[in-house]
C-alpha cells in the first residue's frame, strides 16, 4: 500500500513539473509571437484612406493589446511561481491572487474584441485597396497616376500588414485565454484565493 502511495505521489510531482513546463514553453512561445507582432507594428504606416487606415489601426491595437497582455501574464506567472527572469528564486514577491488572474481574463477578453472589429473591418478594407489600386492602373494623367500609385501601395501594405498579424493575434489571443484559464483552474483547485 505504501508502495501504491508513493508511486501516485511521485506521479503527480511528475504531471506538475511537466504542467509547469508546459506552462513555460507556451509563455516562451507567446513571447516570440509577441516580438513578431511588435516588429510588424514598428512597420505600420496609414495611407490616408479612411476604412483602410481603419482595418489598419484595428489591427495595431490589438497587436499592443496582444503584447501587453503577454507581458502581464509572464510577469504574474513569474511572481505566481516566485521566479525571477534569471530563474533565481525571490521570495520577497507578493503572489498574485484569483482576483489578479480574473481581471486579467477581463483584459484578455478585450483583446478578443478587438481582434474581432479588426477582422470584421478586414473585408471591407480588402476590397477598398483592391479598388484603390484598379483606379490607379486606370488614371490617364501621369501625376494623378504617380500619386494613386503610392496611395495603392500603401493600401496593400496595410492589407498585408492585417494578413500578416491577423493569424498571429488569433494564435496569441487563444492562448492566452488558455494559459490564463489553466492557471485560475489551478489556483480555485488550491483553494489558493
Amino acid at each position: 500500500m505504501k508502495k501504491l502511495f508513493s508511486i501516485a505521489v511521485v506521479a503527480l510531482m511528475s504531471l506538475t513539473v511537466a504542467n509547469a513546463q508546459s506552462v513555460k514553453d507556451e509563455l516562451t512561445k507567446s513571447q516570440e509571437r509577441a516580438e513578431k507582432l511588435q516588429a510588424l507594428c514598428k512597420d505600420y504606416k496609414p495611407c490616408k484612406n479612411a476604412n483602410i487606415d481603419g482595418y489598419g489601426n484595428a489591427i495595431k491595437e490589438a497587436a499592443v493589446f496582444a503584447i501587453a497582455n503577454t507581458e502581464q501574464i509572464g510577469n504574474l506567472y513569474i511572481r505566481d511561481i516566485q521566479e525571477n527572469a534569471d530563474g533565481t528564486i525571490d521570495v520577497t514577491k507578493k503572489n498574485p491572487n484569483l482576483a489578479d488572474w480574473v481581471a486579467l481574463a477581463t483584459t484578455v477578453a478585450g483583446e478578443g474584441a478587438k481582434i474581432k472589429e479588426a477582422v470584421d473591418k478586414a473585408k471591407g478594407a480588402g476590397e477598398e485597396a483592391k479598388n484603390i489600386a484598379q483606379s490607379a492602373s486606370s488614371e490617364k494623367n501621369p501625376m494623378k497616376a504617380a500619386k494613386a500609385a503610392k496611395t495603392a501601395k500603401a493600401a496593400t501594405a496595410i492589407v498585408e500588414f492585417g494578413n500578416a498579424a491577423t493569424p498571429i493575434l488569433m494564435e496569441e489571443s487563444a492562448t492566452q485565454v488558455k494559459l490564463v484559464n489553466e492557471i485560475i483552474k489551478k489556483i480555485k483547485a488550491a483553494k489558493n484565493m
